[in-house]
């Protein structure tokens, strides 16, 4: 990958081989969403990611042994209800924009992934622990409530009773037992997260990235009662049939080969 940002960028963006990866670099911080310019580093990473056809994957990840912290206690405690319902608010589109995205989008959480932090991981499409990740939805230790699209994200991967387990007692889960719980979906026991991230990200980069995404808007409108879900594949799975894709796919499986995606139709 190549470098476009300086290091001391709030969010330093690399792309190479159809990947975008978004580093949150405030490591004085624990890379906290409210550093000044890492919200709008990653929102301007993810609309790169949506308007450029040769990107096909993203990676989410922190630098300084953090994931992310999630927000600033400070500045929460010193601000108005106003001023939070204003910055919620405007947080609300960062989710909206991952899960959106028509593109698979990684997290890479090494250290700490707490409070709006593990809200980050948790609306990823795939979440891969290093082996110094922890995860919490740390809200009720300072009497709040979960934000971060948890409400929607959490459930979805871990089911209501374990949801609710984690967001009343804010448990911290670690390594294996996030993957168990279902919170991530790859663990890496001997290091960072980052190297299979690169690898998972690699492999949505060579892979039908129509068909994706189309699992990706699926599964984001689940559970589906059985009339959704057949009317979803009657809308949505015709398309790709006529598609470079498919084309390129059908011919690899008669000839016998790994098939070269990457059609735009």
């Amino acid at each position: 990958m190549t470098s476009s940002n300086q290091p001391q960028e709030p969010v330093l963006i690399e792309r190479g081989d159809g990947i975008i990866q978004l580093t949150l670099n405030s490591p004085q911080n624990r890379n906290s969403l409210q550093t000044p310019g890492i919200y709008e580093g990653l929102m301007a990473g993810l609309e790169e990611l949506g308007q450029n056809a040769s990107l096909r994957a993203a990676i989410i990840t922190g630098v300084g042994g953090a994931f992310c912290s999630g927000g600033d206690l400070r500045q929460l405690a010193a601000g108005s209800e106003e001023e939070v319902r204003r910055r919620m608010t405007r947080n609300t589109w960062l989710y909206r924009r991952i899960a959106l995205s028509d593109k698979l989008i990684v997290a890479a959480v090494d250290g700490p992934a707490y409070g709006a932090g593990l809200g980050l991981a948790a609306a990823c499409d795939i979440v891969v622990a290093g082996q110094s990740a922890v995860f919490c939805c740390a809200f009720t230790r300072v009497g709040a409530m979960p934000d971060a699209a948890l409400f929607w994200s959490l459930p979805a991967r871990v089911g209501v009773s374990q949801a609710r387990r984690l967001m009343l007692w804010a448990d911290e889960v670690k390594g294996s037992e996030a993957v168990s719980l279902g919170l991530a979906d790859e663990y890496d026991a001997e290091g960072s997260a980052l190297v299979m991230a690169r690898r998972i990200a690699g492999r949505i980069a060579e892979g039908p990235a129509r068909a994706f995404g189309r699992i990706k808007t699926g599964l984001r409108q689940s559970p589906m009662t059985l009339e959704q879900a057949l009317g979803f594949q009657i809308d949505n799975a015709p398309p790709l049939f006529g598609s470079d894709d498919f084309k390129e796919g059908a011919a690899a499986f008669f000839e016998k080969r790994k098939p070269r995606f990457g059609g735009g139709t």
